[in-house]
């Protein structure tokens, strides 16, 4: 279980504690390590944002995060 920064960019946009990222830029994760890997991929990739499927409650959402760089 991964807390969610009150103050972050996810946070901002209704991640909270509980919620469980399911794909990140259209690759399927299951660890905290697979979504740091790809969102530094992404950033290696220099994009802007990348976009989360994430599964809250018993329905799922796509959700566009930006990120930060460095």
């Amino acid at each position: 279980m991964t807390e969610v920064d009150p103050k972050s960019a996810a946070a901002e946009r209704g991640f909270k504690e509980g919620d469980v990222i399911l794909e990140v830029a259209g690759k399927s994760v299951g660890t905290a390590g697979e979504v740091r890997d790809a969102i530094t991929a992404a950033r290696n990739d220099n994009k802007n944002s990348v976009l989360m499927r994430v599964k809250s409650g018993g329905s799922s959402r796509f959700v566009a995060v930006p990120l930060a760089k460095g």
